[in-house]
C-alpha cells in the first residue's frame, strides 16, 4: 500500500518564495498546499502556486534547451545539448 508523504519546501513559481507543503504518493505529486505554519500565509498561496501540479505534469512543458532552427515565428525548434 502507498504511503501519503508530506514534503514542506518553498514554492519559487512567481518569486515571493513562499512556504508550501507539498502531498507526495508514489514519488508523484498529488497536491500542494500553502504552509500553515508561517503566520503571514495561514495555509493560503497565489494562484500561480496553486497550479504547480499543472505546471509539473504538463505535456507540453520543455524539459531540456532548445534552439530556433526556423524563421522568428515558425515555431521550429530542436533539442541541444
Amino acid at each position: 500500500m502507498s504511503e501519503m508523504k508530506v514534503v514542506k519546501t518553498s514554492c519559487s513559481t512567481c518569486g515571493s518564495c513562499c512556504e508550501v507543503d507539498t502531498y507526495v504518493e508514489d514519488g508523484k505529486l498529488v497536491s500542494v498546499e500553502g504552509a500553515r505554519n508561517t503566520p503571514m500565509q495561514s495555509g493560503g498561496m497565489c494562484a500561480k502556486g496553486a497550479a504547480a501540479k499543472q505546471y509539473v505534469y504538463n505535456k507540453d512543458r520543455i524539459l531540456y534547451p532548445m534552439k530556433r532552427v526556423g524563421k522568428k515565428g515558425e515555431g521550429k525548434f530542436e533539442r541541444i545539448s
